[in-house]
């Protein structure tokens, strides 16, 4: 069985959160059922609440039902899920009028909730291509299987990085101190005619006093990077083939530039003043 590498909480919570954003279907039905549950509370007109009243509620207050052992299994799916949701409409979460509740209301109370993290601005950023942005999430969460971790779970013999050979394969020395991954983000540091900020590259660069424009065109150029240096990695692991790292950034470039072209329109004025002075669109 394979290890995931992020727990499921993680990857179904809001991307705020440091998650996927990816909806948990097993949460989602709960709170698609609570229409039901809020149905029983306040639309008594509705033919289907009239049964219910008729066959099982049988004038009991529908907070503090409790399902008899003989009833069906969908009728037992709406207790459970009224039981999991009685706390929102116990202290207001929702009024009981014909708009208090929603499944996405519902959902997001049901939800796991963790802290917001300083970083999805950037990771999740709409300009990066989408495969580029996921990566970049799994590298902020250290969640790749660089060989540290392929050692620690027995895997792999050695802990040398794959790409210089020179020290243990972490996520800081692949992307951040491997001489190789070093070429390739200064070539595009060259190319984007900026200068690499010590540490977190992507934080970096999101902090610095720049235009919202020029930050979006970094954060595509550098998440491209980081993915193909992953990319080139596998590619070494799989094939023993290690490609110079200028042709890399080259490759790199080339995906940036088309990758901007989408964006054109919304870079005017100095934004697009400051884009040709680099060398990314040539």
């Amino acid at each position: 069985m394979r290890v995931p590498l992020v727990n499921w909480d993680s990857v179904c919570s809001p991307k705020e959160e440091g998650g996927s954003g990816i909806k948990n279907s097993f949460v989602w039905n709960v709170a698609a059922v609570g229409k039901l549950v809020w149905w029983v509370y306040c639309s008594p007109d509705k033919l289907w609440v009239q049964w219910i009243n008729q066959v099982y509620l049988k004038k009991q207050s529908w907070h503090d039902y409790h399902p008899k052992g003989d009833v069906s299994w969908s009728w037992k799916n709406v207790c459970r899920a009224k039981d999991k949701l009685i706390l929102g409409f116990s202290h207001g979460s929702w009024s009981l009028d014909s708009k208090g509740y929603s499944v996405g209301s519902g959902y997001d109370f049901l939800r796991t909730r963790s802290q917001v993290v300083p970083w999805h601005q950037f990771i999740w950023h709409s300009w990066t291509v989408p495969k580029h942005r996921f990566l970049g999430w799994l590298l902020v969460r250290k969640a790749l299987q660089v060989k540290e971790k392929l050692v620690a779970l027995g895997v792999c013999q050695d802990d040398l990085c794959l790409l210089c050979g020179r020290a243990t394969e972490t996520h800081e020395h692949l992307f951040e101190d491997c001489e190789y991954s070093k070429r390739i983000l200064m070539g595009m540091a060259n190319l984007c005619k900026v200068s690499l900020p010590g540490g977190d590259i992507l934080q970096g660069f999101w902090q610095q006093r720049r235009t919202q424009v020029q930050k979006s065109v970094l954060m595509c150029a550098f998440t491209a990077c980081f993915y193909f240096i992953w990319k080139q990695r596998h590619t070494v692991r799989c094939e023993q083939v290690l490609v110079h790292p200028d042709i890399v950034c080259k490759q790199v470039h080339q995906v940036v530039k088309m990758r901007l072209r989408v964006f054109s329109n919304r870079i005017l004025g100095m934004d697009r003043v400051w884009l040709q002075s680099t060398e990314l669109c040539k």
